[in-house]
């Protein structure tokens, strides 16, 4: 058993995620500010080993304003906070690099991380941040983001009584209360639904085959041997929850999300701006974000429907750059 203790002793559930701030955003003056036009897009969805997405903007003299972090992120493809962390990074049009790490060794960590094992991991101007929250929080203080959502969610509403801020978007009491409704419940909650028989599990898997830092067999015994033990972390997930059936306590949470996030299909975003999510909203999107393409995804989005899917697919398109694609694998039935 002692071969699956890295990957069984770290994902069971991770530690959670709150996102209790202190700083406040240097103000900056909207004259030195060139107005954005159109939000640029992603060049590409976030792929296992997407290298950066291209960001950028200046000064109405086209000088450039405070330069953007230089990141590298360290992750599993699967991993929620991870993808909670990416959607944060998007959003704030930010280029980064992505490592990804091995779960059953780790060797991308251990040349540099010390004690600290996790993922996501950082290094943000060579400087190591570890986990989501120190993550978040870092990128929110920097001066480039917080020129670059000012300037987007000016641009976003011309209503300045209703225009986001920087302190709402981390602070509100709906950011907060969905983005722990997502590090606490929801990503919890995924685990038991794409891991839930060893045939789901395997395919959870499936994307190692991608990453062409894996060696052939590396590939092969992350999928076998990650899926048994993920099999068995999904399965004390809902012994420690008391979860029976995982995806109907998927769709009571959801349910929870449209009715009281999304005031059951009134609001736009659960941030209750009209054109604006928070940090809350990019939570839940990049928790469900991390499992496109599995069945649990179809369930969740596909199947569903309605306001939550209405929702989702305005995140895609705000954080991902295009629009999401609902093709129902061959073989898979909503009923």
């Amino acid at each position: 058993m002692s071969i699956l203790n890295p990957i069984y002793s770290r994902r069971i559930i991770r530690h959670v995620c709150s996102l209790q701030t202190n700083a406040h955003p240097t103000p900056s003056s909207t004259s030195t500010l060139a107005r954005v036009i159109a939000h640029p897009s992603p060049a590409q969805s976030w792929g296992i080993l997407s290298s950066s997405f291209s960001r950028s903007f200046a000064t109405s003299d086209g000088l450039a304003l405070s330069s953007q972090p230089n990141i590298k992120l360290f992750q599993y493809h699967i991993c929620p906070f991870c993808n909670i962390t990416k959607s944060l990074f998007s959003y704030s049009n930010l280029d980064y690099d992505v490592v990804e790490v091995n779960p059953l060794t780790k060797a991308e960590l251990k040349p540099w991380s010390g004690d600290y094992k996790k993922v996501p991991i950082a290094k943000i101007d060579d400087e190591q941040i570890n986990g989501s929250e120190e993550i978040l929080q870092t990128t929110l203080n920097s001066p480039f983001v917080q020129q670059y959502l000012e300037q987007r969610w000016e641009s976003d509403d011309n209503d300045n009584d209703s225009k986001m801020t920087i302190q709402q978007f981390q602070k509100s009491e709906s950011a907060q209360r969905w983005f722990r409704f997502a590090a606490d419940d929801l990503a919890a909650l995924l685990y038991p639904n794409i891991c839930g028989n060893l045939s789901d599990s395997y395919n959870a898997f499936a994307y190692v085959k991608d990453v062409d830092s894996f060696s052939g067999m590396q590939k092969i015994s992350i999928q076998t041997l990650g899926a048994l033990a993920m099999y068995f972390a999904a399965s004390k997930v809902k012994s420690k929850r008391n979860v029976t059936d995982e995806k109907a306590a998927l769709q009571s949470a959801l349910d929870t999300f449209e009715k009281e996030g999304l005031q059951s299909g009134t609001l736009t975003f659960s941030s209750g701006n009209k054109h604006t999510p928070d940090m809350g909203d990019l939570a839940v999107f990049g928790v469900l974000y991390s499992v496109r393409g599995m069945n649990a995804h179809t369930t969740a989005i596909q199947c569903r429907g309605g306001a939550v899917k209405e929702w989702y697919d305005r995140m895609h398109a705000l954080v991902v750059g295009k629009k999401a694609d609902h093709a129902i694998k061959l073989g898979v039935s909503c009923k």
